[in-house]
């Protein structure tokens, strides 16, 4: 079945791609960051066994809806909103900069119609 599988998703692969037949499958998939349809099919099953909740036959084993993590309900505060007060800082850092006992991380952003962009720096030891 796997490379029943391996071989229809080939053709599609070369399609797409516009690669040479003789290129590997694999490659392929890689290139074109599409996983192999028999992993495809395999997540697609296990995720509708763990959201319709059902038991699989007793011949397979690898899986049951009783072994997998819930999701947890009942959470109603944001981890963001609880910092300790030493973690970070929004403020402006300008009369700390001078200080050797904590890191200063400096960030900046922009955007303009040719892109969008993001930079960091992480001042230590005077560096």
């Amino acid at each position: 079945m796997k490379s029943k599988l391996s071989s229809i998703q080939r053709s599609f692969l070369l399609h797409i791609s516009g690669a040479y037949r003789t290129t590997p499958t694999a490659a392929l998939q890689t290139i074109l960051g599409i996983p192999p349809l028999h992993m495809q099919l395999q997540f697609k099953g296990r995720f509708r066994v763990y959201r319709l909740r059902i038991s699989l036959p007793s011949n397979i084993t690898d899986i049951q809806p009783q072994d997998l993590d819930m999701k947890a309900t009942g959470w109603s505060i944001h981890t963001s909103e609880h910092l300790k007060p030493n973690q970070i800082s929004l403020e402006d850092g300008e009369t700390n900069i001078a200080r050797k006992d904590i890191i200063n991380i400096f960030t900046d952003g922009s955007k303009t119609e040719h892109g969008v962009g993001s930079a960091f720096c992480v001042l230590t030891n005077d560096i």
